[in-house]
């Protein structure tokens, strides 16, 4: 089998579609972190799909070394963002050609129904409306949610409300809700650790990007100065990013992101880089259509994934349409998909009506 061609659909704006076809008819989908989508489009386009088209997509090690590199003079984010929904693609016509899911080609079934927790993308609310959207989840079942605390990214842009709102969240859920508390980068170290501390009596679950993630020594700071697990890696790419998280030990929980570093081949081997060092390899996910299906297939088939699954609450325009077959947390946990390759099929109405090929 050979990759015939590959191509980038923008869906409203927000959705970075991919298709990998292949000279046997099979049509492999994936999609790319939604970040700058003319400019991914146009990475795949120009600097991947002439390395890609005419590969065997069985030979996956060696094409996805051949991309890094030849793009190794100008290698970055946005290589790895483009390759990472093209890999995952690749994935999806390599389980439809040989009738098995993506997970069983990863490992195998590790794990079936999925925890999540309901990740909540939106911050600057008062404690008052945190509070009731948290409930109101918790009230569907979700048995771990995530909330965003601080302002800005870096510049510790104080006093703001985050104390008082991981309070109110608590005592409003009490302690048999798993609580994760994400700051995006908002502090320095020094305020990080001063507002970690307060938060630990809330026994908050994981501490999220305390500080921007380029500084990794502030992070190893504030990790070595708390008692709670601190989480980071939604920003980097590669295992040789997530290397140096690991051994400095800036991080007790790595949250790589099938669709932002590398896909899954290169995700696999951060987990296993994670294990190694004895920490927990929880993804970061935002996009709820096929990005949460790529993560349930990971999350599924590699073992220190034990903790909860990222799965973003917040309204999405193509949550419920893109798929035939929407999937939907029960109880707080998600079912991995049976069908071949990552198991769901395009509503192609959706992307005749709203996608633009780039």
């Amino acid at each position: 089998m050979k990759i015939q061609d590959v191509r980038v659909f923008i869906i409203k704006d927000r959705t970075i579609l991919v298709k990998v076809f292949t000279d046997e008819g099979i049509v492999g989908i994936g999609e790319c972190s939604p970040m700058h989508p003319k400019l991914i489009a146009e990475a795949i386009n120009s600097v991947l799909k002439p390395i890609i088209v005419g590969k065997d997509p069985f030979n996956i090690e060696r094409l996805s070394e051949e991309v890094f590199i030849k793009t190794y003079k100008f290698r970055g984010r946005l290589v790895f963002m483009a390759f990472s929904g093209v890999e995952v693609a690749i994935w999806d016509a390599i389980g439809k050609a040989l009738k098995l899911p993506v997970y069983k080609l990863l490992g195998g079934e590790y794990r079936k129904n999925i925890k999540v927790y309901a990740s909540f993308m939106r911050r600057g609310q008062s404690p008052r409306e945190v509070v009731e959207r948290a409930e109101y989840f918790v009230s569907q079942g979700f048995k771990a949610i995530k909330i965003k605390i601080g302002k800005r990214w870096g510049f510790d842009d104080l006093p703001d409300n985050a104390i008082e709102i991981v309070k109110e969240v608590r005592k409003a859920i009490g302690y048999d809700i798993d609580l994760m508390v994400d700051c995006n980068s908002a502090y320095s170290a020094p305020r990080a650790i001063q507002i970690g501390r307060k938060l630990e009596k809330y026994m908050v679950f994981h501490f999220e990007e305390p500080v921007p993630e380029h500084d990794i020594e502030s992070l190893r700071k504030v990790s070595q100065a708390l008692d709670m697990p601190v989480a980071g890696g939604e920003q980097n790419c590669g295992r040789y990013e997530f290397k140096e998280l690991i051994v400095k030990d800036a991080v007790d929980i790595v949250q790589p992101d099938i669709i932002k570093a590398g896909g899954f081949l290169e995700c696999k081997k951060i987990a296993v880089l994670a294990d190694s060092f004895g920490k927990i390899c929880t993804p970061h996910n935002t996009q709820p259509t096929i990005g949460t299906i790529a993560t349930l297939h990971f999350v599924a088939s590699t073992p220190n994934c034990r903790y909860p699954m990222e799965y973003n609450i917040e309204p999405h325009p193509l949550r419920d349409v893109l798929l035939k077959e929407p999937i939907t947390p029960k109880d707080g946990y998600l079912a991995v998909p049976e069908g071949y390759g990552l198991g769901v099929e395009l509503n192609e109405e959706i992307v005749k009506e709203y996608g633009v090929e780039v």
